[in-house]
């Protein structure tokens, strides 16, 4: 099987996972004993210094990087390559500022799946064969447009 396929099917493997997470974790959550799911959340450095609104926007910023990243890998985009590690970086950031959590098992589970998933798609574009292909977008851009006259 060629790379460029198995790298859209991973990326779409994560897409589906991560949208899985995230029903799973609200889904789930009637399901935990009474004294998990009224278990309070310490506060913390982190709770007092970034408080929700922040952390939901770093979320958004987080999901928009991701999505731009996937465009432009499977465009092979090499711009598209760090931005991508961008993203988990930033994700890894969100879990260290976010207070505690509690979750089901199955979300957790989902939510290993993508991160092994992210984790192969990090190796793909840095470091098999398929990392020699990516180009720079002045370069896709300029063939599009010879494509275009």
């Amino acid at each position: 099987m060629k790379q460029e396929k198995v790298l859209s099917y991973l990326i779409l493997s994560e897409f589906v996972l991560g949208i899985l997470a995230t029903i799973s974790y609200y889904s789930l959550e009637p399901f935990l004993p009474s004294s998990l799911r009224n278990y309070p959340a310490p506060d913390g450095i982190a709770a007092f210094r970034f408080g929700p609104t922040l952390l939901w926007a770093l979320w958004i910023a987080i999901v928009v990087t991701t999505i731009i990243a996937w465009i432009g890998l499977l465009n092979l985009v090499r711009a598209a390559r760090p931005l991508y590690l961008a993203s988990w970086v930033g994700y890894f950031v969100l879990i260290l500022l976010e207070r505690r959590v509690v979750s089901a098992w199955g979300a957790l589970e989902i939510e290993m799946m993508t991160a092994l998933v992210g984790g192969a798609i990090l190796g793909m574009i840095y470091f098999s064969e398929l990392s020699a292909k990516f180009r720079p977008l002045s370069e896709l851009i300029g063939a599009e447009k010879e494509n275009v006259a």
